[in-house]
């Protein structure tokens, strides 16, 4: 929900860098199956994005900020990819055990 609201205010904030945000999610979950590196690979992209469209100093911070709010909530995600327990695209979650 948090990437796709972000997705949003980056389209509005600058067609060309949403678009570039959102390519390079699909790349990144296209290579490497899991939604959620290639959110974090785009939200440090989008601070970049955004300096390379020109946008002001100040919607620069403000996507800067935005990226670090969604990487931070994220953090049981890295948790989980570092230890190889995150969920791939396509894959079937895995059951809770049984009583």
């Amino acid at each position: 929900k948090g990437v796709a609201t972000a997705l949003g205010v980056l389209l509005a904030l600058n067609v060309w860098m949403g678009l570039g945000v959102l390519l390079t999610w699909i790349v990144m979950a296209a290579v490497f199956r899991y939604s959620s590196l290639s959110a974090l690979v785009a939200a440090v992209a989008a601070p970049v994005y955004a300096m390379m469209v020109h946008l002001r100093p100040e919607l620069v911070l403000a996507t800067a900020i935005m990226s670090m709010l969604l990487i931070w909530r994220h953090k049981s995600n890295i948790q989980n990819l570092m230890s190889g327990k995150e969920n791939k695209i396509g894959s079937k979650k895995k059951a809770a055990p049984t009583a």
